[in-house]
């Protein structure tokens, strides 16, 4: 699943996608990391669905650029209901926390870093 919502989100916002960190090189880019993949129980009920919390992190030495990643991704995913992210089933996604912070050092960066639940099968990772 992570090769299907690296392309999506590189097509959609016009961006590189890196895991955990980019190249400092880069003045704009992504990251993407998988935090957990529990599969959905409910009470004694065991399912098939995976919540899979990918963190999501917008960077650009523009803050009103991180800003509009994020948004522009989640309109894009907001609607979704039993559909696809970058043709991989996708039953529903969540967004949840946010945190941000400026990196001086780092030659003058935003990071807008989110939270994304996806709810797809549980063979998914």
């Amino acid at each position: 699943m992570f090769p299907e919502i690296k392309s999506e989100i590189e097509t959609l916002l016009g961006v590189k996608v890196y895991p955990l960190i980019g190249p400092q090189t880069e003045g704009e880019f992504v990251t993407l990391q998988l935090i957990s993949d529990p599969l959905v129980v409910s009470g004694t009920i065991r399912t098939k669905l995976m919540a899979a919390r990918y963190q999501i992190s917008f960077i650009s030495s523009l803050y009103s650029r991180t800003e509009e990643m994020d948004k522009k991704l989640w309109a894009a995913w907001e609607t979704i209901l039993h559909g696809h992210i970058g043709g991989y089933p996708v039953q529903y996604v969540e967004r949840q926390s946010v945190s941000e912070s400026f990196e001086p050092d780092d030659g003058g960066k935003y990071r807008r870093a989110r939270d994304y639940i996806i709810y797809c099968p549980g063979d998914a990772s």
